[in-house]
């Protein structure tokens, strides 16, 4: 398996299976991806064996099949007291994590490496739920985890999935891999079971957070690594980097230059994932076909003001506006906007818009409080100042 020198976690569940009063899940020989088999009892060991994690964390209830799982791996004699008091507390329904800690060595002489068992309650309710995340985020600590959502309650497979998007949000950890033996899709001819990678549905969950994140901050950086992960070539995929550090810059000749750059890719179909997504990417790009400069700020400006950037908005609209009243001179020379501006000071004399943008624009850049009370009254709300935003884009940048 890959080795990419992280921590690397596999957790899986365990329930209470019915098939045989001694072993609880039924012997079930599972196929993988990469076409090996293993025939076992237990997929979580199996699938640790083809993983080779460098630990083993099973979550179980209190009526989990623990004395099946120590049965079926200890040798004669080990543990025994404690393994027959296991026996004992699970159907009693009273398994403790005192008596799991003491058979953990067991289960890691068996398994070959770190095992974990650790009790969660059944989920019944979302503070149990949330329970079940909390533990999950404390025994994975750093590194790489992957999952198998296999076994134990329906409900804890979508458990299950709703750690590793949390695990990653929350930046401790990064998802290797989510795993899944199809006991329903057993080949009736062979009886081989279908070991399935469910690792595309992560991808879609990280496209929607980086949907959310951009959004909500305007980096296109966030969409480079999944495009790379799904085949974009890097150099392209950097572009959008690039322009997303331009663009937060001001300097929209440039991120518009490496955003057309990309584009290239997007007028192709997408592999992956980001298929999927490549509508909505493509219209977060949009702003570029505008016909000049102008047009650009205006379109970014009320991008940002619909995400509540209202920094950004003001800038680009009042940025938008004197570009387009630098008819005839070159809207990147820093004399002709100064001149321009003078212009619109003039032209725009009384006009409340206009002084209602430019009051704004300057207090919000600045950060220090205008002399204007209204201004300083809008700036006392966001409602209030998106509405006064608009109003002014609307009558200056029609």
């Amino acid at each position: 398996m890959t080795n990419t020198g992280m921590t690397h976690t596999l957790v899986t569940f365990l329930g209470k299976g019915r098939e045989d009063p001694r072993t609880g899940y039924r012997e079930t020989t599972y196929r993988f991806p990469d076409g090996s088999q293993e025939t076992t009892h237990f997929f979580g060991l199996a699938l640790a064996g083809h993983l080779e994690p460098d630990r083993l964390v099973v979550l179980g209830t209190a009526r989990s099949m623990w004395g099946a799982l120590v049965e079926h791996v200890a040798a004669g004699g080990e543990e025994e007291n404690a393994r027959l008091a296991l026996i004992d507390a699970e159907e009693a329904g009273t398994v403790d994590q005192l008596l799991l800690d003491r058979l953990s060595g067991v289960l890691r002489r068996a398994v070959g490496r770190d095992v974990m068992p650790r009790l969660i309650p059944f989920g019944a309710t979302p503070e149990e739920q949330r329970d079940i995340l909390q533990t999950i985020a404390a025994v994975a600590g750093e590194g790489e985890v992957s999952f198998d959502l296999t076994h134990g309650f329906r409900h804890l497979g979508m458990v299950g999935m709703l750690s590793a998007f949390m695990l990653e949000r929350i930046g401790r950890l990064k998802v290797r891999s989510l795993w899944y033996g199809a006991l329903d899709m057993t080949a009736r001819d062979t009886g081989i079971t279908p070991v399935l990678q469910l690792d595309g549905l992560n991808a879609i969950q990280r496209w929607i957070g980086a949907l959310d994140r951009f959004d909500a901050s305007g980096d296109y950086g966030v969409f480079a690594p999944l495009l790379e992960a799904d085949g974009v070539p890097r150099d392209k995929a950097r572009c959008l980097e690039e322009a997303a550090f331009f663009e937060r810059s001001f300097n929209l000749g440039d991120a518009a230059r490496r955003l057309r750059t990309f584009a290239e890719v997007v007028r192709r179909p997408l592999p992956g994932a980001s298929g999927l997504f490549q509508a909505r990417l493509a219209e977060r790009l949009a702003w570029i076909a505008e016909p000049d400069l102008a047009a650009q700020q205006r379109a970014l400006a009320q991008q940002y003001l619909e995400r509540a950037d209202f920094v950004r908005a003001a800038q680009f609209a009042w940025e938008a506006l004197v570009t387009g009243a630098c008819k005839g001179y070159d809207p990147y020379d820093r004399l002709a906007r100064e001149a321009t501006q003078k212009a619109l000071d003039a032209k725009f004399k009384g006009s409340e818009p206009y002084t209602r943008l430019k009051y704004l624009r300057n207090a919000l850049a600045h950060g220090t409080p205008p002399g204007d009370e209204c201004v300083r009254w809008l700036l006392r709300s966001s409602d209030r100042l998106r509405a006064a935003l608009g109003e002014a884009m609307r009558c200056l940048l029609p």
